[in-house]
């Protein structure tokens, strides 16, 4: 890491911690002013490590990543805007999806998609009596979350770049978050969820804008 992004990370770092610190204390203001700012933080990071050629998956995950905080902005609203922030993740992670499939042959490892497809039927089979009217639109999330991560890891394994392994591992730490979050708010509360969920979030959303320092074979027209 050069010095720039070292304080980059640094800087979200700490952004991180005291918005997950706000969210505990319950005090709103700093949640509504920490929430999108870490996210910010993560965008001009990912901006910072563009290449001088960039292609559609640069401009695909930055667009993901701008939608993500539409996502956040939603969720953090006083009324329940649930349907809404799910929309909004929804769409950045088909930016996400659509960019991750740039470059590659597109591919169906079964030693990815089985496990994933397991977990992804255990995960709804849980959440399931607590969805009540939100079945459709979780079913729906799920499925497009579960594509992220199997792409994000067809793509790791035919390209083998460090770039590709933060954008696997950033696909990951996603599902990771939102099945946290879908649990505690569809299933069972638990006392560390918003450490967890948060931290994952944070973490993925992290590793997705490293991978932006990727280079392209090939340019934008």
């Amino acid at each position: 890491m050069n010095l720039e992004l070292e304080l980059l990370t640094v800087t979200i770092f700490a952004s991180a911690v005291l918005h997950i610190h706000a969210e505990y204390k319950g005090i709103r203001r700093r949640v509504y002013f920490l929430k999108p700012l870490t996210m910010l933080l993560i965008v001009v990071m990912g901006l910072s490590l563009l290449p001088v050629n960039i292609g559609w998956y640069h401009l695909a995950l930055l667009i993901g990543l701008l939608f993500s905080i539409g996502g956040d902005v939603a969720l953090m609203w006083p009324s329940d805007k649930f349907l809404l922030g799910l929309v909004s993740f929804l769409t950045g992670h088909v930016f996400y999806i659509s960019g991750l499939l740039s470059g590659i042959e597109f591919s169906l490892s079964w030693y990815v998609w089985t496990p994933l497809l397991f977990f992804g039927s255990i995960m709804f089979l849980g959440l399931r009596s607590g969805l009540g009217k939100m079945q459709v639109p979780v079913l729906v999330y799920i499925l497009v979350i579960l594509i992220m991560s199997g792409v994000a890891l067809e793509r790791h394994f035919q390209l083998a770049l460090p770039q590709t392994l933060f954008a696997a591992c950033g696909a990951g730490l996603f599902l990771l978050s939102d099945t946290l979050l879908a649990w505690n708010r569809f299933r069972v509360k638990f006392k560390s969820a918003q450490v967890l969920i948060l931290s994952t979030y944070y973490a993925a959303q992290w590793a997705l804008a490293m991978s932006l320092s990727q280079p392209l074979a090939f340019r934008l027209s």
